[in-house]
C-alpha cells in the first residue's frame, strides 16, 4: 500500500496530498486528502487494477461524468477524477458521520420514525436521479450514510449506468456489463440477469433496507444466493408487522408494495414510495415533510421507449446468438472475487455490536504445530476439522479451507488478513502433539479474535484443551461449540449432537487420512504426483477402518481425479463409483460424499450431467457454503450452457473462499468462453497473484491473449511462466491442453520434441500427437507421420478401455487425418461429437477437432460450415484466435475465411 500511496501521490502532483488511507474494498482503496488548491479535506477513492481494466479510462470517465451530474442535497456528489499513470482516481466530500450500516450494526432495529426519515430522504434522491436517467442498482445500508446532522446521503453513483440508449454522456454503457448489485437487496429482475432495469429495481432495493431497518434482518434470507431468489419470486412480501406490530399498516403496506417480486406490482416512481410512507401520522412525527420532487416522472413501465429499444435491438450480425452471463453476475464476480465493497469513505462513529441479520464471517486459519515439524500435518487436521463443524453451525459463515491456509505464518496483522478474507472473526490456535511413554496427549490452544472493519483486533475467546489423543475429537467439537457461544449463535440440540460425531473411532485411521490431505494440496492444480501420495493414504485409512465414510469419499474422488488427469482407466473409474457409494452407504449426511458423486458423474462417460448437478446440489444442501461444491455445480453448470447460473455459483463461492486459484481459473474460462477477454485477463492475472506456479493459470493468461489475436502477449505469457515452472512441465502442459503447441517458439518446440513419455504422465497418445503436430507444423512431414501412427495405436488401445471417451475419438481422428485416411478420420471426429452432444463445454472441442480433421484431409468448406456454428457459441475461438493459428493457413485465402475475420469488429475483443 506504501508504493499505491506513493505512486499515487507522484502523480497527483501537488494537486491533492495523501494523509492516509481510510479503507480498502473489492474494487478501490480510499484514501484521506487534502485539496490543495480549496483547501478541504476529500476521499479520494483509486480503483483496483482489475476493475480499472474493465472499464478502461475512456469508459471510467463516462460514468464518472454520469454521477457528476447529480446534484441534489441526499447525494453524496463527485467532486473531480483522473487517470494517473493508469490509476483511475475521482474525489468526493470527506463526510462526517457514519453509514446506515454502521448504525444497525449497533442498534439492529431503528426508530420507526428514523427508519422512515432515512427512507424518504433516500427516495428523494433516488427519485432525481431517475428523472436524470440514472438507475443507482446498488442500494443497501452500505450506501446510505448518515451525518452528524441528521441528513441522509445515497453514495455510489460513480458507476451507475444511464437509463437512455443513444449517443453522448446518456449512451447506455452495456459492453463490459458492469453492474453493482448486493444479492440480498437485489430485485428479482436484477437477480436474473434483465438489462432493462428501471426505477422500480431501486424501489424493490429500498423497501429491502426499510424492512431490515425495522424488522432488524433482511426481508428474505437463505443459505444461497439462488434459494434467495427463489425465495423472492415464489414468496408473497413478508409483512413487517409480524415481527414488530408498533411498525404504522401504512408503511408495512407500502414496503410490501415496494417489495413485489414483480415490476408491474410495484411503485412507478420512488416519489410514489416516499408518498406511501407518510400514510400515518406517527411516522411523521419528528421528521420535516418535504414537498414531493417535481419534473418528469420515470414511466411505470417496463423501462423508458429508448431503454427497451436498446434492450431488444438485434444483435449485430456477427456477434454470437447465446445466453450470456447475466451483468448481475458478471459485475459481482469481478468484484467480489477480491472482497466486499467499499466504494466510499466516511468516518466509522465507534465500533462494537454484531454484525446485522445474524451475519458472522469467520476465517481458521491454520493452527501452528508446536511440537515435531513431522507432525504439522496434525495440526492442520485439527483446524480442518473445527472449520468443517463450524461450517455446519447455522448462522455461520465460514471462509475455505485454501483461502485460510494462504494464511499460514503470516506477518499480518488480524485486521488485514480479515480485510483480506471478507471476515469478522479470525480463529486463530496453536496445537502440541506430545508423544512419551507409549501414550500420546495433545494440547489445542485457540483463541477467537474480534477484527471487524473500525476496531483494534481483540480478543472474544481463548481457551486452553490439553487431552489424551483418544478424546482429539471431543476438544475440536468443544472449540466449535465455544466459538458458536462466543458469537451468540443458539445451537439446536440436533446442531449440537453433529458437532460431536466422530469421523472415525480409529485414531490410527484417522492418522493415515489427516497425511492424505496434507498430501492432496497439488490436486486443485491437476498434479497427478499428488493424487498418487494422496491416494496411498486414503487407502490406508480404509483398511485400518473400513466403515471411515470421509476416507472412502477422498479415495473416490482422488480415483475420479487421476482418470481425468490421466490416461482413462475404466477399472480405475469403476472402483471410484464403488467407493463413492460405500461412503454414501456409510454416512449419507457426509457432504463430501456428493461431490465425489458429482464428479463421477460429471467426469467419467457416458457423462451424466444432470445426475452430477443433483449429487453436488444434495452436498449444498448440507453445507451451503463449500466453495468446493459451488464450484462444482458451476462446472456442471457450463456443461449444460447455464452460464448464468455458473457464474452466479462463482460469485458465491469467491465469497467463501476468496484466494482460491480454482475459482479464478473457472472465472477466467467462463469469461473467455464468453469472448470478455479484459475481464478473462484479470481473472487469470487473479489465479496467478494466489497461484505463481499453476500451468493451468499460465495458460488461461495465455488463452485470453490468444482471444484477442495478440500471438506476442501469449508467448510472453509462456515465457514469464517459464521463469517459475519447471519448463518440461509447462511446454508439455501448453502443447497438449488446448492444442496450443503453436504458441510455442521454436526453442520451446524443440524442447517439447526432446520429453519422454513420462513427461506427458505416461500418455503415448499426447506425447506422440504434440510431436506429430510439430513436425507438421515445422514442414517436417516425415517424423508427422510417423508419431500420427504411434498416437493412432495409442488411442485405439485407449479407446478400448474407454469406448465412449469422445475426446479420444476426435483424437484418433486426428492422428487419421495425419496420415492422409480421410474417411476413417472424419469417422472417428464425428463418433468424438455424438459422444459429447449435450455437453456445451466439451461439444464445442470435439466440434473444433472436427474441423482441423477436415482442414487436414481437405475439404475446408465443411471446416468452415463448423467454424462459424463454433464463433456464434460460447467457446475459445475467436476472430482474433483465427488471425493467428497456423492451423488456418490452408482457408486463409478462402472469401468465407476472411470475411469471419472481416467481421471481427462486431465480435467482443
Amino acid at each position: 500500500m506504501t508504493d499505491l500511496r506513493a505512486q499515487l501521490q507522484a502523480g497527483l502532483g501537488g494537486s491533492y496530498t495523501l494523509e492516509r488511507e481510510l479503507g480498502r474494498g473489492g474494487m478501490a482503496t480510499v484514501f484521506l486528502a487534502q485539496d490543495v488548491k480549496h483547501d478541504r479535506p476529500v476521499a479520494l477513492k483509486v480503483l483496483h487494477p482489475e476493475l480499472a481494466m474493465s472499464l478502461g479510462p475512456e469508459r471510467f470517465l463516462r460514468e464518472i461524468k454520469l454521477a457528476a451530474r447529480l446534484q441534489h442535497p441526499h447525494i453524496l456528489t463527485v467532486l473531480d477524477s483522473g487517470d494517473t499513470g493508469g490509476r483511475l482516481w475521482f474525489t468526493m466530500p470527506f463526510v462526517e458521520g457514519e453509514s446506515l450500516r454502521d448504525r444497525l450494526r449497533r442498534e439492529r432495529q431503528l426508530p420507526v420514525e428514523d427508519a422512515v426519515r432515512i427512507a424518504r430522504e433516500a427516495a428523494q434522491a433516488l427519485q432525481y436521479a431517475h428523472e436524470h436517467g440514472v438507475v443507482h442498482r446498488d442500494i443497501k445500508p452500505e450506501n446510505l450514510l448518515l451525518t452528524r446532522d441528521g441528513n441522509t446521503l445515497v453514495a455510489d453513483f460513480g458507476i451507475a449506468r444511464g437509463l437512455q440508449a443513444g449517443g453522448g454522456s446518456d449512451e447506455k454503457l452495456t459492453d463490459t456489463g458492469l453492474v453493482v448489485g448486493t444479492p440480498a437487496y437485489m430485485s428479482p429482475e436484477q437477480a436474473s440477469g434483465d438489462r432493462a432495469l428501471d426505477a422500480r429495481s431501486d424501489v424493490y432495493s429500498l423497501g429491502s433496507v426499510l424492512y431490515e431497518m425495522l424488522a432488524g434482518e433482511a426481508p428474505f434470507t437463505a443459505p444461497t444466493m439462488q434459494a434467495m431468489i427463489v425465495k423472492r419470486l415464489t414468496e408473497p412480501p413478508p409483512s413487517v408487522r409480524a415481527v414488530r406490530p408498533t411498525v404504522p399498516e401504512a408503511v408495512d403496506h407500502a414496503i410490501r408494495k415496494a417489495l413485489a417480486p414483480l415490476a408491474a406490482d410495484r411503485f412507478g416512481t420512488m416519489a410514489q414510495f416516499g408518498q406511501a410512507l407518510l400514510g400515518s401520522a406517527s411516522v411523521q412525527t419528528g421528521a420535516a415533510t418535504v414537498p414531493t420532487p417535481t419534473g418528469p416522472p420515470v414511466p411505470s413501465g417496463p423501462a423508458t421507449p429508448s431503454a427497451a429499444s436498446a434492450a431488444t435491438r438485434p444483435v449485430a450480425p456477427a456477434e454470437p446468438r447465446r445466453s450470456r452471463v447475466s451483468p448481475v453476475a458478471i459485475a459481482l464476480t469481478a468484484g467480489l472475487l477480491i472482497g466486499g465493497g467499499l466504494l466510499f469513505a466516511w468516518r466509522h462513529s465507534g465500533a462494537g455490536g454484531e454484525p446485522p441479520s445474524g451475519r458472522r464471517v469467520v476465517a481458521v486459519l491454520p493452527f501452528d504445530n508446536l511440537g515435531d515439524s513431522s507432525d504439522a500435518y496434525f495440526a492442520d487436521g485439527v483446524s480442518d476439522e473445527v472449520r468443517t463443524k463450524l461450517g455446519q453451525v447455522a448462522g455461520l459463515e465460514v471462509i475455505a479451507r485454501n483461502s485460510s491456509l494462504s494464511f499460514r505464518h503470516t506477518t499480518k496483522q488480524p485486521s488485514e488478513i480479515a480485510r483480506d478474507l471478507g471476515a469478522d472473526y479470525l480463529l486463530t490456535g496453536t496445537v502440541r502433539w506430545e508423544k512419551s511413554g507409549g501414550t500420546s496427549r495433545v494440547r489445542v490452544t485457540p483463541e477467537l479474535v474480534d477484527a471487524r472493519p473500525g476496531q483494534a483486533g481483540h480478543s472474544r475467546w481463548g481457551q486452553q484443551f490439553d487431552a489424551s489423543l483418544t478424546d482429539v475429537f471431543q476438544v475440536q467439537a468443544d472449540i466449535a461449540t465455544k466459538v458458536a457461544d462466543a458469537l451468540g449463535v443458539a445451537l439446536a440440540d440436533s446442531a449440537r449432537r453433529g458437532l460431536t460425531a466422530k469421523p472415525t473411532e480409529n485414531l490410527a485411521a484417522y492418522d493415515e487420512y489427516l497425511k492424505g490431505e496434507a498430501a492432496s494440496q497439488g490436486m486443485a492444480a491437476g498434479d497427478p504426483p499428488s493424487m498418487r501420495r494422496a491416494l496411498v493414504y486414503y487407502q490406508r485409512a480404509v483398511e485400518l477402518d473400513s466403515t471411515f465414510a470421509k476416507a472412502w469419499a477422498r479415495l473416490s474422488h482422488t480415483n475420479i481425479r487421476l482418470y481425468g488427469n490421466g490416461t482413462p482407466d475404466p477399472v480405475l473409474a469403476k472402483q471410484a463409483l464403488l467407493e463413492a457409494e460405500r461412503a454414501r452407504r456409510l454416512n449419507p449426511i457426509e457432504p463430501i460424499v456428493y461431490r465425489s458423486l458429482g464428479a463421477y458423474y460429471a467426469g467419467v462417460p457416458p457423462v451424466d450431467f444432470a445426475r452430477a448437478r443433483t449429487e453436488y446440489e444434495h452436498g449444498l444442501q448440507l453445507a451451503p457454503g463449500s466453495a468446493e461444491l459451488l464450484n462444482a455445480v458451476a462446472v456442471t453448470e457450463m456443461a449444460i450452457g447455464q452460464w448464468d447460473s455458473a457464474a452466479v455459483r462463482l460469485e458465491h463461492a469467491a465469497l467463501v473462499d476468496p484466494r482460491s486459484q480454482e475459482i479464478a481459473i473457472t472465472l477466467s474460462d467462463v469469461r473467455r468462453s464468453l469472448r470478455q477477454y479484459p475481464a478473462a485477463d484479470a481473472a487469470a492475472d487473479r489465479a496467478l497473484a494466489l497461484a505463481p506456479t499453476n500451468v493451468r493459470a499460465v495458460s488461461r493468461k495465455a488463452l485470453a491473449a490468444i482471444g484477442r489475436g495478440d500471438l506476442a502477449s501469449a508467448r510472453a505469457a509462456v515465457r514469464a511462466g517459464a521463469q517459475r515452472i519447471d519448463p518440461a512441465e509447462l511446454y508439455s502442459y501448453v502443447a497438449t491442453f488446448f492444442d496450443l503447441y503453436w504458441v510455442l517458439d521454436d526453442d520451446q518446440q524443440r524442447q517439447v520434441l526432446a520429453l519422454p513419455v513420462s513427461a506427458f504422465d505416461g500418455d503415448r497418445g499426447n506425447w506422440a500427437t504434440d510431436r506429430s503436430e510439430i513436425y507438421h507444423l515445422r514442414g517436417d512431414r516425415a517424423h508427422a507421420v510417423i508419431y500420427a501412427d504411434s498416437a493412432r495405436l495409442a488411442y485405439i488401445e485407449q479407446i478400448r478401455g474407454a469406448p465412449d471417451d469422445p475426446q479420444r475419438h476426435a483424437f484418433l481422428g486426428l492422428a487419421l487425418a495425419m496420415l492422409g485416411r480421410a474417411a476413417e478420420a472424419e469417422r472417428e471426429g464425428q463418433r468424438g461429437n455424438q459422444l459429447a452432444a449435450g455437453d456445451a463445454t466439451y461439444l464445442p472441442y470435439t466440434q473444433h477437432q472436427l474441423m482441423r480433421i477436415y482442414l487436414l484431409t481437405g475439404q475446408p468448406e465443411k471446416a468452415l460450415d463448423l467454424l462459424e456454428g463454433l464463433l456464434k457459441v460460447p467457446y475459445d475461438l475467436s476472430p482474433g484466435w483465427l488471425r493467428i493459428d497456423p492451423t488456418f493457413d490452408p482457408v486463409r485465402s478462402n472469401p468465407r475465411f476472411k470475411r469471419l475475420i472481416e467481421g471481427s469488429a462486431a465480435l467482443p475483443q
